[in-house]
């Protein structure tokens, strides 16, 4: 990112989305965001009810809060680590939106989550997950109320199973010693009823990365799938049998920048093949011929926007949707 970026959703989704389809992606907007010019940077997520956008902003010791309906910056949260000595305890990093809207939850440095109403848009909250260094990448399961929230840099590495309702439980903590190197991005898949996290080096082949399976109702971990000719540092559940983990070139004896696409099918628990140089796609594909690739917005106003639905969905050799009654 540039070293005074004010416009800082417009470059940084430029980066994470250009090589994966940019012959038909098209700027829609750019969203001028005051205060430091932001080079430090976690997760952001979309509430799909509200539009509202929340970004961990590191420079900033805060969360930037936008609105995707009006393409205008809204305010920003204080009262984060910020940046620290080491990113191992810097923060805010995850950020996941809970219980139908009413909460934003944002992991942070010193090991803990700031629950945010979002009706005040303050702080009303906080929880300690127990570890040394931060809190890191979080998924919501809105059937059990459960977020899990992986401390990537203690060691060993854990994840922790906490439920959003009053009281706030620490469900389990499950450490991982298997990983050798953080804990990244966390997903929730529906049909299973589990947590997928994508392990970018497995402890005992550091060749091949993990994807670990815990499942929310017993705390337990089910499974490590191990993931050959892959690092994954990214994941996203884009159908009921498909998991697309962005891979880092940046590991093994001849690291470099960069990275590929891998296709997970969860009914084998295998890679398919890969999609070079796609290592930053790991977004849902579209819907529909307007749809948002990084930013999940509403289809008429999305910030890059593709006309071609259908390719992408050829492109990545993906099973059809079902309809599903709610």
């Amino acid at each position: 990112m540039p070293p005074h970026a004010k416009s800082l959703f417009v470059f940084a989704f430029a980066a994470m989305t250009a090589p994966a389809h940019a012959q038909n992606l098209k700027q829609v907007t750019t969203i001028a965001i005051p205060g430091t010019p932001i080079n430090q940077f976690g997760s952001l997520t979309i509430d799909q009810a509200s539009g509202l956008g929340y970004f961990a902003d590191k420079d900033n010791k805060g969360v930037v809060v936008f609105d995707t309906k009006t393409d205008k910056y809204v305010s920003r949260i204080p009262g984060f680590v910020g940046v620290a000595k080491t990113g191992n305890t810097s923060g805010p990093n995850g950020i996941v939106v809970v219980n139908g809207g009413a909460e934003v939850w944002v992991s942070d440095g010193d090991s803990s989550i700031t629950i945010i109403d979002t009706k005040s848009g303050a702080p009303n909250g906080k929880i300690s997950t127990g570890g040394k260094a931060r809190a890191n990448g979080m998924a919501f399961d809105p059937n059990s109320k459960t977020v899990i929230v992986a401390n990537s840099n203690d060691d060993p590495p854990f994840v922790s199973l906490i439920s959003t309702e009053l009281g706030h439980t620490i469900i389990a903590s499950i450490p991982v010693p298997d990983s050798a190197e953080n804990l990244e991005r966390s997903a929730y898949h529906a049909p299973s009823g589990t947590f997928y996290t994508v392990i970018p080096v497995s402890r005992t082949d550091k060749t091949k990365g993990l994807l670990a399976q815990t499942d929310p109702k017993t705390g337990k971990l089910v499974q490590l799938h191990e993931i050959e000719r892959c690092h994954p540092h990214s994941l996203s559940i884009v159908t009921d049998h498909t998991i697309f983990m962005g891979c880092s070139n940046g590991h093994g004896p001849s690291p470099k920048p960069g990275g590929d696409m891998a296709i997970f099918d969860i009914a084998t628990g295998k890679v398919e093949p890969m999609a070079p140089g796609l290592a930053a796609t790991a977004a849902r594909p579209p819907t529909s011929r307007s749809a948002s690739i990084t930013m999940p917005r509403p289809a008429r106003r999305s910030l890059w926007s593709t006309s071609s639905p259908e390719s992408w969905r050829r492109r990545c050799r993906l099973r059809p949707r079902r309809a599903r009654s709610t």
